[in-house]
């Protein structure tokens, strides 16, 4: 994670990495660079809070590997980020979330990414296409409603959450073929 000051947009952006979640308390922008990851940014616009994670895979294939102690003193997973996997990522996004104030009843979803930014074309499932299917899956399990998205195709995006009027601004980064 990394957080500066923007002279331009005098505001602070916190910008996340894969397996990173971030919840603006501050009014922060919360920034990130998406290619088959996929983030997702949860809001309750009556509590006033947001929050967004940047996932890498769907599921943890190695459950049974425990590669990192998530309970350390230095953050969650000391070698294995847990929250690199959306089925970590978006309970750890939400109990923090309800933590400060979220109420689940009140959440929205906005999702972004799951590229095939390598265009394989062979008939092998693609991350990205995993990934947007999986947090399709969990929203809809969740009950939380998915009011914008911008999924697939072959570019990378940078996306920003600004914290304060929900909205999220997308750069599409290279060509879309």
């Amino acid at each position: 994670m990394n957080t500066f000051f923007d002279n331009s947009l005098n505001r602070q952006v916190v910008t996340i990495y894969p397996g990173e979640f971030f919840v603006a308390l501050e009014g922060q922008l919360i920034s990130t660079i998406l290619g088959s990851c996929v983030a997702i940014v949860l809001f309750d616009s009556k509590n006033q809070i947001g929050g967004m994670n940047h996932f890498m895979l769907a599921k943890d294939s190695n459950k049974n590997n425990d590669f990192g102690n998530e309970n350390s003193s230095k953050g969650f997973g000391l070698k294995k980020n847990k929250g690199r996997f959306g089925e970590y990522a978006v309970e750890k996004l939400l109990k923090e979330l309800e933590k400060h104030g979220a109420q689940k009843e009140n959440l929205q979803a906005k999702i972004f990414g799951g590229g095939n930014v390598l265009n394989f074309k062979d008939d092998s499932p693609q991350v990205g296409a995993e990934n947007i299917k999986f947090a399709k899956e969990i929203l809809a399990k969740k009950n939380i409603p998915i009011v914008a998205e911008d999924l697939g195709g072959v570019s990378s995006r940078k996306i920003i959450f600004d914290s304060q009027s929900f909205k999220v601004f997308l750069k599409r980064l290279g060509q879309n073929k």
